[in-house]
């Protein structure tokens, strides 16, 4: 008997953490299912490519990419509509807004020309609902996101705050959602790094963020953060740390200097960020949005305290009080406050550790660590082979 047909398509394979997601998918389903893979190109690519079994085959639509343009877009429906044709998928799974709207429409145009419409299922990786883009943006992006919710069969949301800011803005139904996490490698490091490795002594805490060095990542508040610290307690010894790079590094760097936050350092993109952390005491993630985080649940798997902004999915990747603390978002003197009160308690360190380390490992229902790609992978398995089950599934028409 022929294998059900499931094609993934995901605007491009770059490092981060929709894209492992993606591959790890792929990976793990293609034993079970007829899995094929679309995106656009990028430099990484390759290199994800050769995480993959041989048994995924792997189509780049050479028009399908990140920045919005016309006349590439139309191309990459048209390349889309012609190879989800010849496919003749029972699922098709879009990931991210790009390849989201480009990937839905050539299923229903796709389904259209055969006569038979694929189950139809999109994984936003979060949304634009905040934190990204003005007014005028951001409701042209909500408006498009709902009208897309018609050719949506079922949507998947990392976390469940995800899901239900989502749903409250209009976009899908409640019904036609599922949260399924993104799978987090949470394997200690081979080779950890060390304070000194980051020029930081042995006497003080180290206080870090890793993320791309772009607006909704709100590092601007961990270096506000630094700065307040760094004056209101001169004689704490904390040294904050920025692990990545991105458009706005100079920018950041200037703010430093010039807000006396000299306690910071940036260490650029590292391809061992994961290894960096292990060399912290306290972790933070600052952002304006995030639909899930997988940097700080790799915080906790090493034993660090988190901070994180209550936006969208990241309070649902801590435990309150237990294992972090969460602060509201672009608030530079709350996350000063939350990082002192852990720097200044041992003890509370050291339990918000342990317990979060318990937390990010522990089994779930599927007795997989329940944010590791196993447990993910259980999960996709059961939700495709109940929507197959049922056919169709429930289309929102």
């Amino acid at each position: 008997m022929a294998k059900q047909v499931i094609v993934h398509v995901v605007t491009r394979l770059e490092a981060g953490g929709s894209s492992r997601n993606v591959i790890d998918s792929c990976a793990a389903q293609a034993a079970d299912y007829g899995v094929v893979l679309i995106a656009g190109p990028h430099p990484d690519a390759a290199g994800l490519l050769g995480l993959l079994p041989p048994e995924v085959n792997y189509l780049e639509v050479s028009s399908l990419q990140r920045e919005l343009s016309p006349f590439k877009d139309l191309a990459a429906l048209l390349e889309l509509r012609r190879e989800l044709s010849v496919l003749a998928p029972d699922i098709v799974h879009t990931h991210t807004s790009k390849a989201g709207a480009l990937g839905r429409l050539a299923a229903a145009l796709a389904g259209i020309g055969r006569g038979k419409k694929p189950i139809i299922v999109h994984t936003p990786h979060g949304h634009l609902l905040y934190g990204y883009y003005g007014p005028l943006k951001t409701f042209i992006f909500k408006t498009i996101e709902r009208l897309l919710a018609r050719l949506t069969d079922y949507f998947i949301a990392l976390t469940p705050g995800e899901l239900r800011e989502s749903v409250a803005a209009g976009i899908g139904r409640a019904a036609q959602w599922r949260v399924v996490h993104s799978g987090v490698d949470l394997k200690p490091p081979a080779v950890p790094a060390h304070k000194r490795d980051l020029g930081i002594g042995q006497d003080e805490l180290a206080v870090g963020t890793v993320a791309r060095l772009e607006t909704v990542k709100g590092v601007e508040f961990f270096i506000r953060a630094a700065a307040i610290t760094a004056q209101g307690r001169p004689g704490l010894k904390l040294k904050f740390v920025v692990i990545g790079g991105g458009a706005l590094e100079g920018q950041l760097r200037s703010l430093a200097a010039l807000g006396g936050a000299g306690n910071v350092i940036f260490t650029g993109y590292r391809a061992d960020a994961a290894a960096l952390m292990a060399a912290l005491d306290i972790y933070a993630q600052p952002s304006l949005n995030e639909a899930m985080g997988r940097a700080p649940l790799e915080a906790q798997a090493l034993g660090l305290p988190a901070v994180v902004s209550n936006v969208c999915g990241l309070p649902d990747v801590i435990r309150e009080g237990e294992t972090g603390l969460a602060v509201p978002p672009g608030d530079a003197g709350a996350l000063a406050a939350a990082i002192e009160k852990l720097a200044l308690d041992h003890a509370l360190r050291a339990r918000m550790g342990a317990a979060g380390k318990a937390w990010a490992l522990a089994p779930d229902e599927t007795g997989f660590p329940r944010f590791g790609a196993e447990s993910m992978n259980a999960r996709l398995k059961k939700f495709y082979n109940e929507i197959l089950a049922k056919g169709k599934g429930e289309h929102n028409g």
